[in-house]
C-alpha cells in the first residue's frame, strides 16, 4: 500500500472513531436529559417544603408547573409544622414515589394536629388532609388510611361547623329580638320567628355541648322571653 493512502485510511478511521465517541456522548447526554425530566424533588426552601420537576437537562430543576387546578393545590409550596423534621432534599423518579412520600409526611403532621384537638391546630391538620386527598399516585394502603383519617378529622370539622352555625343562629336571634320589640311593620313576624327559633337553638346549643372538648363545657344562660307580637319597649 502506498504511504498517501495507508495515512488516507488512518484518518479515515480515527474520523470514525471519534464520530462514534461524540454519538455516544450525545446518546448518554440524551439519556441523562430525558431521566432527570422525569424526575421529581421534594425542596425545603425558605422554610417552605416545594415540588420541583426536573429539566430536559442533564441537570437542573424547576418549580412544578401545571394548569391542573387539583395538581396546583397538592403541590404548592407549603410550611411545615414548626420543629417538622423534613429532609432538605428527596428525589423521586415518577410522581407516584413523590406522591406517596409526601403523603406521609402530610398524615403525620395532620394527626398531630388533630390529636391536639386545639382550634389552631385542627385547622391547620385538616387542611393537611385535603392537601392529602388532592394526591392521586398513593398506594391502597395509604387510601386507607386517608379514609380512617378523613373520618377522625371529619368529626372535629363538624364539631367547628356546628359552634359557627350556633353562633350565627344566636346573632339572627338577637337581631330578631330587636325587630319584635320594636314599632316595626315586622314586629310581629319577627317575634314568630324569635319563638319558633328558640327550641331549635337551644337544642343545636345541648349537641355542640355535649361534642366540646371535657372541661369547655358550659352552660347556655337562659335565654330571655320572646316578646309578644308587636311588643315594644
Amino acid at each position: 500500500m502506498k504511504p498517501a493512502a495507508a495515512g488516507a485510511g488512518s484518518a479515515g478511521r480515527k474520523l470514525l472513531a471519534w464520530m462514534a465517541i461524540l454519538l455516544l456522548a450525545g446518546v448518554v447526554i440524551w439519556l441523562l436529559a430525558e431521566r432527570n425530566s422525569r424526575q421529581y424533588f421534594l425542596v425545603v426552601e425558605d422554610g417552605l417544603l416545594s415540588v420541583k420537576k426536573g429539566l430536559l437537562a442533564p441537570v437542573g430543576r424547576q418549580p412544578f408547573r401545571t394548569d391542573d387546578p387539583q395538581l396546583l393545590q397538592a403541590y404548592a409550596p407549603f410550611r411545615p409544622p414548626p420543629g417538622a423534621q423534613v429532609p432538605a432534599e428527596q428525589a423521586f423518579d415518577d410522581r407516584a414515589g413523590l406522591d406517596q412520600a409526601l403523603y406521609e409526611l402530610l398524615a403525620r403532621w395532620a394527626r398531630d394536629d388533630i390529636a391536639s384537638q386545639k382550634p389552631e391546630l385542627l385547622e391547620r391538620g385538616m387542611g393537611f388532609v385535603a392537601r392529602a386527598e388532592r394526591l392521586a399516585g398513593i398506594s391502597a394502603a395509604q387510601r386507607e388510611d386517608l379514609k380512617a383519617l378523613r373520618a377522625e378529622s371529619g368529626f372535629f370539622e363538624a364539631r367547628a361547623l356546628l359552634d359557627r352555625g350556633v353562633e350565627a343562629i344566636r346573632q339572627a336571634r338577637e337581631r330578631l329580638r330587636l325587630a319584635a320589640q320594636s314599632s316595626s311593620t315586622h314586629a310581629g313576624d319577627a317575634g314568630e320567628a324569635l319563638r319558633s327559633l328558640e327550641p331549635v337553638l337551644e337544642q343545636l346549643h345541648q349537641t355542640a355541648r355535649a361534642l366540646a372538648p371535657a372541661g369547655t363545657r358550659r352552660a347556655e344562660p337562659a335565654p330571655a322571653p320572646a316578646p309578644a307580637p308587636g311588643d315594644a319597649k
